[in-house]
């Protein structure tokens, strides 16, 4: 008897292991499909094509069309070939600065120039600040900015400049006589080709 059960329980093993084993064994899928005498797998280990439609007669996926204009995959990158522009007349380092008489006769007119715009005060504010600013230094025309040309009392230039102070090469004071006295004018620059501006406008002593 107990042989008998022994031998069923081995039976009854045996067949579920084959069961269990049967596809993994190279043996027909249940599930797949007979066409033409051919057996198709169609089971869930058909990664490949996990769906079971056959593939194209080619037997090759389409290619995915490049977007035109972009590089695929793997291509180098678009290179910039276009070079940047820089100013060839512009000087690389500063001038030197030296006293001359060409150096002298620009000190003389940027002074004259500066008299000129500041004694114009028959014009509108607007109008006399526009003339003026551009002949001031950038820390001079906040100071400047401000005024009120109807309290300038000078009205007009009397005679030809001169320069009384040339012991800097970047500094020069310039005297330009007026129908109320004579204006000093310190003049600046940053480097021997740099244009001369005024820094300070100085009235008349006493004035």
């Amino acid at each position: 008897m107990k042989r008998a059960v022994i031998v069923v329980i081995t039976v009854v093993a045996l067949a579920i292991g084959t069961w269990i084993g049967w596809p993994r064994e190279g043996g027909v899928d249940p599930t797949a499909q007979e066409s033409d005498g051919v057996v198709t797998p169609r089971g869930q280990d058909d990664f490949a094509n996990p769906e079971g439609s056959p593939e194209d007669d080619t037997g090759e996926v389409a290619a995915t069309e490049e977007v035109e204009g972009e590089p695929a995959a793997g291509d180098p990158a678009v290179e910039v070939t276009a070079e940047p522009e820089f100013d060839e007349t512009a000087p690389s380092e500063p001038v030197e600065a030296v006293w001359d008489d060409t150096v002298r006769t620009a000190a003389r007119e940027a002074a004259l120039a500066t008299i000129t715009a500041f004694a114009a005060t028959d014009q509108s504010a607007d109008d006399w600040w526009a003339d003026l600013k551009p002949l001031l230094t950038p820390q001079a025309r906040p100071v400047y900015q401000d005024v009120d040309p109807r309290l300038v009392p000078v009205t007009e230039v009397t005679g030809d400049p001169e320069v009384t102070d040339e012991t800097s090469t970047l500094l020069a004071e310039v005297a330009v006589p007026t129908d109320i006295g004579p204006y000093t004018v310190l003049l600046t620059r940053a480097d021997g080709a740099a244009p001369w501006l005024a820094e300070q406008i100085r009235p008349p002593e006493g004035s």
